[in-house]
């Protein structure tokens, strides 16, 4: 991306993946940074240029929607934030992952404001040969290590030695706790 704000294409690709123990976002590029978006809720985006404005003022909004309200977004919310910032883009390279009190979630934003939820995705250059080597391997009861070592794999596929991993454990949820909190 260049400094004035235009879309170049990017080197390297992200990945996330959802497991027993959490959710997994990675990427293999320097190109690329992952987000803190909301308590437990991240995003892998293009580090620089229009991408990178439009998920930091996501972010702003998140912020100020949460103030606001005094409750935490959901997954589903922060991404419908997302979509609606990036619906009349053609191409877009965006995976949102996180947990909320519906539980795991990776969503792969898609051209001109959709998403789609997936137990696995892939994203940038190389991402055909990601989601390839991910759906070989995937299984529904991965173990956190075993879910980062699969991301990692996954993104090995390039000739690249950079990777940046982001792991998001799942947190207890109780009933009787939120039970508790009501009286």
């Amino acid at each position: 991306m260049s400094d004035n704000g235009e879309r170049t294409r990017k080197e390297g690709s992200m990945v996330g993946l959802i497991c027993d123990d959490g959710v997994i976002l990675a990427t293999s590029s320097r190109d690329n940074l992952i987000y803190l978006l909301e308590e437990r809720i991240y995003c892998c985006a293009p580090r620089s240029g229009i991408e990178r404005k439009k998920v930091l003022d996501v972010c702003v909004k998140v912020d100020y929607l949460t103030r606001e309200s005094g409750q935490k977004m959901t997954v589903a919310q922060v991404r419908d934030l997302l979509c609606q910032k990036f619906e009349y883009d053609e191409s877009v390279d965006i995976l949102l992952g996180g947990q909320d009190d519906l539980g795991l979630h990776i969503y792969s934003l898609k051209a001109n404001g959709g998403s789609r939820r997936v137990i696995y995705a892939a994203k940038g250059k190389k991402s055909d040969e990601a989601v390839a080597y991910l759906a070989e391997h995937w299984k529904e009861s991965l173990t956190l290590d075993e879910a980062e070592q699969l991301a990692r794999e996954s993104l090995k596929l390039e000739v690249n030695d950079f990777v940046e991993i982001c792991i998001i454990n799942r947190a207890e949820q109780t009933e009787e706790a939120a039970s508790d909190e009501d009286n």
